[in-house]
């Protein structure tokens, strides 16, 4: 039933599982409507979800959220998210969040020193900011996100991982960082403002330091495109295909 009606909705990849909710892609061609047979069989197939949502492609806005709009179950839209054996309390209504930087979550975190200054500038929940801390042991994380409900859960997550050395800031990492010292590494998870968040983050770096920035490429060969538009390159990766010829693409720049 449920391989069915996924063909017949065109839902192939478009299912999304948080924690004890699952959110579904909601075709252009269809409405929240056509989708809710499936989301009802979801419930009943996989009885550990407890809540069904369904979702736009578009985000908007300061806070990067999805328009969602609740299909079956309960209508709850927190619940507990666990990555590389971190816990991460979240209101996916509230909060951006996207499985898809899992990889990249661990990938810094492992590219992170012991000792090191590091700031995170658009840090969200902390998914970023506590996986690096716990497994990179560095000396501290400034933690910065716009978004008062992110900023809230980012604290929430601070103490259920007891990632207690970072620091979490609310306010504009573009102001918020005059006040940091320089960091030895600067993370920038926000594609829609990578030209203006590579110029700050320039600044704010240690020669020698690394920036991991996240930027929206468009054309053929995106990998070699940011190579040509930022300095020290040392690794690219394309996070995702955003639409025909456009990509997120992580890029890695030394100082």
């Amino acid at each position: 039933m449920i391989k069915d009606l996924v063909k017949e909705l065109g839902l192939w990849k478009r299912v999304e599982i948080i924690g004890d909710i699952a959110v579904v892609g909601i075709p252009f061609d269809k409405t929240p409507e056509d989708v809710r047979p499936f989301a009802d069989e979801l419930l009943r197939k996989l009885p550990y979800i407890k809540a069904v949502w369904g979702r736009y492609r578009d985000t908007h806005g300061d806070y990067r959220l999805s328009t969602l709009v609740h299909l079956a179950g309960e209508k709850r839209s927190e619940t507990i998210y666990k990555e590389h054996g971190c816990k991460y309390f979240l209101d996916i209504t509230k909060v951006f969040f996207s499985s898809k930087l899992s990889y990249e979550h661990l990938r810094i975190a492992k590219e992170v020193k012991s000792g090191e200054i590091i700031i995170n500038m658009f840090a969200g929940y902390g998914p970023f900011s506590i996986l690096s801390y716990i497994i990179g042991k560095p000396k501290i994380i400034y933690s910065i996100d716009i978004n008062p409900f992110a900023y809230y859960y980012m604290i929430v997550n601070i103490d259920l991982n007891k990632a207690y050395g970072v620091i979490p800031i609310y306010g504009d990492a573009f102001e918020k960082i005059n006040y940091l010292p320089l960091a030895d590494r600067i993370i920038s998870p926000l594609p829609e403002k990578a030209e203006e968040a590579f110029k700050v983050a320039w600044d704010h770096v240690k020669s020698g330091g690394v920036v991991h920035l996240f930027t929206e490429v468009e054309g053929e060969d995106p990998l070699n495109r940011v190579k040509d538009i930022y300095p020290n390159v040392i690794f690219a990766r394309i996070v995702r295909s955003v639409k025909p010829k456009v990509y997120h693409v992580v890029v890695d720049i030394k100082k």
